[in-house]
């Protein structure tokens, strides 16, 4: 006879973690939810038990999901007094937020003692994509509790692509690509700055960009919807880009590999958020200094 399901925790309900938790929910699994929130906890009331604290979550889950946007949050949560280190039932704790490696080892090095097992488990693809299931995950960490975890991490993902036992090494691949799609947004944005200053028509460019070598997923699709519509709404603050750039660059440092471009973009968002755009503004807000530098605004036209 097959083992029941275990019972999933979930901490963390914000803009992605909300859906990801649903859909876990919505795949039959009980599921145990914890927020600082209240209205984001009490989102699940009815559908899910509600919890006071992470100990409270890993008092009932055997697997508990951590989805936090500050690296401090990960601490209290995860190996605070009241955090999942103190619970009684977790075996397996599962770090789906971008940390870096070395947070993820110190997580790692922190739950040992209790046996709870941890794996790491960020993921791609923004809150439209959480909603929708089809998500890519980052995976690695020990085999037996990376194997327990995947079904659950399909609840929200189409794709997971495994990076070996090491913990940590997932985190890696997350910062590779979240350095990528920022260094593409910054490059898209000034260009179309520049573009605009000159007097060309920016959806004209766009046509020109993403029928020809220069496209990319910013070009394709962050400003046309979110620039060139004036929203300014993709869904990553300046200062999570921030984060993981710095986490990017620390990591690149330990290594000894070069990340010249990296350090020159992260760069441009610093001077955006001292010349005066909050710090938790849009990270497509960085388009908003460019104009302010170029005298221009670029906006659609068609």
């Amino acid at each position: 006879m097959d083992a029941p399901a275990p019972t999933i925790g979930f901490i963390g309900l914000g803009a992605i973690g909300a859906p990801m938790a649903r859909r876990i929910r919505e795949a039959g699994y009980k599921l145990v939810v914890h927020d600082v929130s209240e209205p984001a906890l009490h989102r699940f009331a009815g559908s899910a038990r509600l919890a006071r604290s992470a100990r409270e979550v890993a008092d009932h889950a055997e697997i508990v999901m951590v989805c936090l946007a500050s690296l401090p949050a990960h601490d209290d949560v995860i190996l605070g007094a009241d955090g999942i280190v103190a619970g009684s039932a977790a075996r397996i704790c599962a770090v789906t937020s971008t940390t870096g490696p070395a947070l993820v080892t110190k997580m790692e090095s922190g739950l040992a003692g209790k046996g709870i097992a941890v794996v790491d488990a960020p993921m791609t693809g923004g809150r439209i994509r959480a909603a929708a299931g089809t998500l890519t995950v980052m995976l690695s960490g020990p085999d037996d509790a990376v194997t327990e975890v995947e079904p659950i991490l399909r609840c929200y993902s189409s794709r997971v692509v495994r990076f070996g036992e090491v913990a940590g090494r997932a985190q890696v691949m997350k910062l590779v690509n979240n350095v990528m799609s920022a260094v593409n947004f910054a490059i898209a944005a000034e260009a179309l700055v520049f573009g605009a200053k000159a007097g060309l028509d920016p959806e004209a460019m766009l046509e020109v960009i993403n029928n020809g070598t220069g496209k990319n997923d910013a070009s394709l699709t962050v400003i046309p919807q979110n620039v060139l519509t004036r929203r300014f709404d993709f869904g990553s603050p300046m200062a999570v880009i921030l984060k993981d750039m710095g986490a990017a660059i620390a990591e690149a440092d330990r290594l000894g590999a070069p990340v010249a471009m990296t350090r020159a973009v992260a760069a441009m968002f610093e001077r955006a958020i001292a010349d005066g755009i909050p710090a938790q503004a849009d990270q497509t807000e960085l388009v908003r200094d460019l104009e302010r530098v170029a005298g221009i605004a670029v906006a659609r036209t068609r």
